[in-house]
């Protein structure tokens, strides 16, 4: 009797006071771009850092906001579905004078030219900061300890994971990018038993070059016998319909990597 009260006293306990999911903001310092950056984490319930992580880095990391959070709290409460921690990188919001492009453009797209050496050099350093300095400042600073990273991007964001993954084949395990626009897999070389995997998804109502783009690159990955993911989602080229979307996949990364 008295083991059973004890053993009930903790898990009362326990339950009043779990740690909340929060939303934290980070600022850092890219000496590959020279200038500071911004970092929104998603860090879900209980969150220990002794413990390893299913880890998603995304593109325009801004869109993460208390709408994502309390999503992703609804679905991590669901059987199967282990948590995850989000970081998202935030793009570079600035406009340049006299161009129609802003330096996210630059930042996101391979092979945009410019008049400016500066704007020509964005995308090689900002693979840099994405891929070298974000993770060993998450590592050191936020002490996360990783054991599956994913990446999540959409628009020029998903453009920019599909480059990455050119040259990095490794980094990511699995990639969802949405409503694609620009992305770089020409002479994509891959090792056929060992890449990653892409879930590729564009809305019903996008634009038609949103639409070809994603079917293009699925249709390449299928001429070189990569084996993904390709479907329609409901809606447009809105954070709502990726978000909806992205919350699906999710689930289904993360009852599938269960299985692993």
């Amino acid at each position: 009797m008295r083991f059973f009260l004890i053993f009930f006293c903790i898990v009362i306990y326990s339950f009043c006071h779990a740690e909340e999911s929060r939303i934290e903001h980070f600022t850092l310092y890219s000496k590959s771009l020279g200038e500071l950056r911004e970092i929104t984490v998603y860090i879900p319930e209980n969150f220990k850092s002794e413990n390893s992580y299913k880890t998603i880095f995304c593109t325009d990391g801004q869109f993460i906001d208390e709408k994502y959070k309390n999503k992703l709290d609804s679905i991590f409460n669901v059987k199967n579905v282990s948590p995850f921690v989000i970081i998202g990188i935030h793009s570079n919001k600035m406009e340049i004078i006299d161009s129609h492009f802003g330096y996210r453009y630059f930042e996101y797209i391979e092979d945009a030219m410019s008049d400016d050496s500066d704007l020509n050099s964005r995308f090689e350093r900002h693979l840099d900061f994405f891929v070298n300095e974000v993770d060993q400042y998450i590592k050191e600073v936020f002490k996360l300890k990783i054991n599956s990273k994913y990446f999540y991007g959409v628009s020029n964001g998903a453009g920019f994971g599909v480059s990455l993954s050119k040259y990095y084949p490794e980094l990511f395990s699995k990639y969802i990018i949405y409503s694609m626009a620009g992305g770089n897999y020409k002479n994509l070389k891959w090792d056929t038993q060992n890449y990653p995997y892409f879930i590729i998804r564009y809305g019903k109502d996008e634009l038609k070059p949103f639409k070809k783009s994603s079917r293009e690159f699925s249709k390449y990955l299928s001429s070189k016998g990569y084996k993904h993911l390709s479907g329609i989602y409901y809606g447009g080229h809105k954070r709502e319909d990726w978000l909806n979307q992205f919350i699906k996949d999710i689930v289904f990364i993360g009852i599938s990597t269960e299985k692993e």
